[in-house]
């Protein structure tokens, strides 16, 4: 039946044919329009025409989907046709000085007959009648540049009558393409009065484009005093930056990737310091992220976009959007003196503090329009070294407030250098061994002195033990760079003045790289000490430069001024024992390694751990503990190495960097490998960034676009979303960002080709993706590795080690955990998983690292402590020493008792003698309440349990204890 009927609609219910109906279809004037299932008994037909009669039956399909006979026809006869629906969505797409662009969709109610036109009017005067489509876009050229306007749109079933043309064009269609169904005259049969909706709008707007991009300004106290729109200054790593940008809601987002990012002119903000500018002078509001136009992109704390709610200048920096506060003054009474030939001292006085200004926190310095420098304080002084000799040098300097935005310039002050004096010592000198053809030799490796002494550095003295044995000649293309690195100051300057465009040593390319020399004449097991001095250009390789066409394109004429015998102090001393390193364990090696972790919580309060270590390290050989996991090795926030700072930094509590490297040497000396404890899951800041956030890192040097946006350790990070476990104690360190992959990489292989670390246990692998990891391993030459997963679940940590693509070991948590119950309750069943050892172990021993205890365990409740008493511990090290995977030896088990050391070194010298390694064969015998036993490669056999078991005859009893005996063969 008929319930209810509108101009636009009918509503139809029924009764349930029978308990065995699937469903019903419903017919309007014969033709299906709706199939519901069998639970429903009513429907509403939408979309009909006005004053139009219909007729409905309902027919029911069974469940073996058979449609059945109709019902008796219900008519309706919907209402009388109304106004249309107010034009839906109206908003402005685009706004210009070349036009207005509106657009809308059709009403959500037509008025019970077609909508077939839309009336647009601008300022209450009808301007444009547009035919229906579903969805109208319509742009207004007649508009001029700046002007406002104020936009309307009207639905009508037939175009207004004074527009007689198009009525009857509407019309004529109409009759042509109208179904037989349709009442044609329905639109002929409407009121004038409602043949037009109400107005959808007014919608008001400019005729400008609010992202049209504007001009920057040089001074930033004129954009600011401007005050139009919104200009926006960034600082950007990437190659191109983009804003993808919102000015209002209704007009929509820009198409990505956005709104192109554009130099800065702005002194403030240099271009040279990678300073970018989104200046929008029409823009009175905006959203917007920037992004580099592929998969980067910087989001405000959370995730979310940037917003401006009002005109103005702002800064973004370390994920916070800032008002530009009032730039300083310019500095007076700038004055320049020349030290020497190398050496330019600068004074000044500070800057009246106008009204709005914020107080000044450092100063900024520029030598021939770059920026060379930044005061660390507010002291008006600052020395500029590593210059050319008889060079003239132009200076200005700048104020910075706490943004760090900087004022104009001062007075430019001129000043030349005189005769060049003595180099400094050259830096940070290294000396290691390693192996070249076959043979053992050192090499030194060193960076120019910070300061050449106003001439180039030609060569330098090797000293070795005191006695100079070798020079090392500069490259003539490192001096000839120098000279071909000139350009005049300005055009009008060519004939009468040059000067370096680079302007010091220390921005020549070459000046930052390393130089290195090989010594080959050395004894093996034999100490040396080597030294390095600077020595200055002298006459004789002046004059072959000269005939070799370098060209003197300065005012300085160096090549005719060089002095003779000018060589500077010589360097700190570097000792080198030569011993090369060893060569880093592999995955799977089949040779015995056994693990030592050689640190507890404690550690550090030692007066230095290193040197503790190294009285270790001749009886950890003796019994074949081949492999040392060591503290982390960096500065650290904390006192055990767990929250790092400068990652090349390495003082810290356990020792300083010196000792750490003597440690090392003389573990490559006693055949041990150090393991590099890797920390780069999470990183601590050293700085305060300018928003008081601790987001500057230094050594390397990062800011909060390092840290993952999520990190719940210090907000404020712009990186991308962590891929692990956030950690809760440290910033999570962005590893998805090419740059810290870059980084991590470098600072791995420093520590492994400089200082001499072998294998790498990486910490906290849980908060972040295993595939950087993989990477980092890879990158490192794929040595021995182990992660803390710490999950006891053999499940899980297998499937950890197939994302690592077999590269990464782990420490064997479901063995500890399995091997803790059983001692315990002394029923062993567990152990035995289908013939195989529980945990890794028995699935990939090849990448099983077993422990009994470690820096954590020992001392959290959460796994309820230490492993257990010493006989307890004895135990469970009798089952790792002897069966395959790499077995870790605990330091604080390894000094929790003088018997336990005993026993634990005849544990290992077992394992070593018996060469037991990671994948070695083991045949489990028996594992019951009472007892475990097991035989490893038919070389030693294990009984652990209050339960008598032997291995027969044969086999002589090598190690034992209370409730185990490991036997070996004669």
């Amino acid at each position: 039946e008929v319930v209810m009927a509108t101009r636009t609609s009918v509503s139809l219910s029924w009764r349930s044919a029978s308990t065995s109906v699937k469903g019903y279809r419903v017919f309007r004037n014969g033709k299906q329009v709706a199939a519901l299932p069998g639970g429903v008994l009513q429907y509403v037909d939408t979309g009909l025409y006005a004053a139009h009669q219909y007729s409905f039956t309902v027919a029911a399909v069974s469940t073996q989907g058979v449609l059945g006979q109709p019902s008796e026809a219900a008519v309706a006869t919907t209402e009388p046709a109304g106004k249309p629906g107010i034009p839906s969505g109206l908003r402005v797409t685009l706004s210009s000085g070349k036009g207005v662009t509106l657009e809308w969709a059709q009403p959500e109610d037509h008025g019970g007959a077609p909508v077939t036109a839309y009336v647009v009017e601008r300022d209450g005067e009808v301007v444009a009648t547009l035919l229906h489509a579903e969805k109208i876009t319509w742009t207004d050229t007649n508009v001029t540049r700046g002007d406002s306007y104020s936009y309307s749109v009207f639905a009508c079933h037939l175009p207004p009558a004074e527009q007689k043309e198009l009525r009857d064009k509407v019309l004529k269609d109409r009759e042509a393409a109208a179904p037989p169904e349709e009442d044609r005259d329905i639109l002929l049969n409407i009121p004038e009065e409602l043949n037009m909706s109400e107005a959808a709008g007014p919608i008001e707007t400019a005729a400008v484009d609010e992202l049209e991009v504007g001009v920057c300004m040089e001074s930033l106290r004129e954009q600011l005093a401007e005050g139009k729109g919104i200009t926006v200054f960034y600082q950007s790593c990437w190659g191109r930056t983009y804003a993808h940008c919102c000015s209002q809601q209704e007009k929509g987002w820009t198409p990505m990737p956005g709104v192109e990012l554009e130099s800065s002119p702005c002194h403030s903000f240099p271009d040279s310091e990678n300073w970018l500018v989104l200046c929008l002078p029409y823009a009175r509001s905006l959203e917007f992220v920037m992004n580099d136009g592929e998969r980067g992109w910087d989001k405000a704390p959370g995730g979310k976009n940037y917003k401006v709610m009002t005109p103005g200048t702002f800064l973004l920096t370390h994920g916070h959007l800032d008002p530009v506060a009032l730039p300083p003054q310019e500095p007076t009474s700038l004055s320049a003196e020349a030290i020497d030939g190398s050496r330019v001292r600068l004074t000044w006085e500070p800057p009246v503090l106008g009204d709005g200004e914020a107080p000044v926190k450092s100063y900024r310095v520029y030598r021939n329009g770059r920026v060379i420098g930044t005061t660390e304080t507010t002291k008006c002084q600052y020395e500029d070294i590593n210059l050319f000799a008889f060079t003239d040098y132009e200076y200005s300097v700048s104020a910075l407030n706490r943004q760090d935005v900087a004022g104009p310039l001062s007075d430019a002050v001129n000043v030349k250098t005189k005769l060049p004096g003595l180099p400094s010592a050259p830096r940070n000198l290294r000396a290691n061994t390693r192996k070249e053809d076959g043979k053992l030799v050192i090499q030194l490796e060193w960076e120019p002195p910070a300061d050449c002494g106003g001439a180039p550095v030609a060569s330098y003295e090797i000293i070795r033990d005191g006695t100079v044995i070798d020079i090392y000649d500069v490259p003539n293309a490192r001096i000839r760079s120098e000279a071909e690195a000139a350009k005049p100051m300005d055009p009008e300057a060519a004939a009468r003045r040059w000067i370096r465009s680079t302007c010091s040593y220390s921005s020549l390319s070459w000046f930052k790289d390393g130089m290195n020399w090989i010594d080959s004449s050395i004894e093996m097991g034999e100490c040396y000490s080597y030294q390095v001095r600077a020595v200055q250009l002298g006459p004789e390789r002046a004059s072959q430069l000269k005939k070799g066409g370098v060209v003197q394109r300065c005012g300085s004429q160096f090549l005719d001024n060089v002095l003779a015998d000018i060589v500077g102090p010589a360097s700190e001393p570097a000792q080198v024992r030569a011993v090369a390193f060893l060569d880093p364990p592999k995955m799977g090696d089949r040779r015995t390694l056994i693990l030592f972790q050689s640190f507890d919580w404690g550690s550090h309060k030692a007066e230095s751990w290193y040197n503790v270590l190294l009285g270790l390290l001749p009886e950890l050989r003796s019994a074949g503990i081949n492999m040392v996991w060591l503290p982390p090795p960096s500065d650290s926030v904390d006192d055990h190495g767990y929250l790092p700072r400068k990652w090349y930094v390495l003082d810290n509590n356990y020792g300083s960097a010196e000792e750490l490297q003597h440690l090392i040497q003389s573990m490559h000396e006693q055949e041990i490998v150090p393991m590099l404890d890797v920390v780069v899951n999470h990183r601590c800041a050293s700085l305060q960034d300018s928003g008081g956030r601790w987001l500057k890192f230094e050594e390397p040097d990062w800011e909060g676009w390092a840290v993952c946006h999520d990190s719940p350790a210090v907000p404020g990070g712009s990186g991308a979303h962590t891929t692990g476990e956030p950690a809760a104690y440290a910033p999570s360190v962005d590893h998805s960002n090419p740059r810290i992959q870059a980084d991590v990489k470098e600072y791995i292989k420093y520590l492994m080709d400089e200082i001499g670390f072998r294998a790498l246990r990486f910490d906290f692998v849980k908060g972040y993706a295993p595939r950087f990891q993989t990477e980092y391993v890879r990158a490192a030459g794929s040595p021995y590795a182990v992660a803390e997963n710490w999950n006891g679940d053999a499940n899980g940590l297998h499937d950890y080690v197939r994302e690592c693509q077999g590269v990464m070991a782990v420490y064997d948590f479901p063995l500890y955990y399995t091997l803790k119950r059983c001692i315990h309750s002394n029923n062993f069943e567990e152990m035995n998983c289908g013939g195989r050892l529980a945990g890794i172990a028995g699935r990939d021993p090849a990448r099983s690292c077993t422990f009994i205890d470690n820096h954590d365990t020992y001392q959290l409740a959460i796994v309820g402590g230490c492993f257990g008493n010493n006989d307890q511990a004895l135990r469970g090290y009798a089952l790792i020493l002897t069966h395959p995977g790499v077995p870790c030896v605990f330091h604080w088990d390894y000094v929790r008792a003088p018997y336990v050391r005993e026993k634990l070194l005849e544990l290992c010298a077992i394992r070593r003698d018996a060469n037991i390694h990671s994948t070695s064969q083991l045949n489990i015998a028996i594992a019951c309440h009472g007892l475990y036993a097991a035989i490893i490669d038919n070389k030693v056999a294990i009984k652990i349990g209050t339960n008598d078991w032997s291995p027969g005859g044969g086999w002589k009893v090598s190690c034992f204890g209370a409730e185990f005996c490991v036997w070996s063969r004669p």
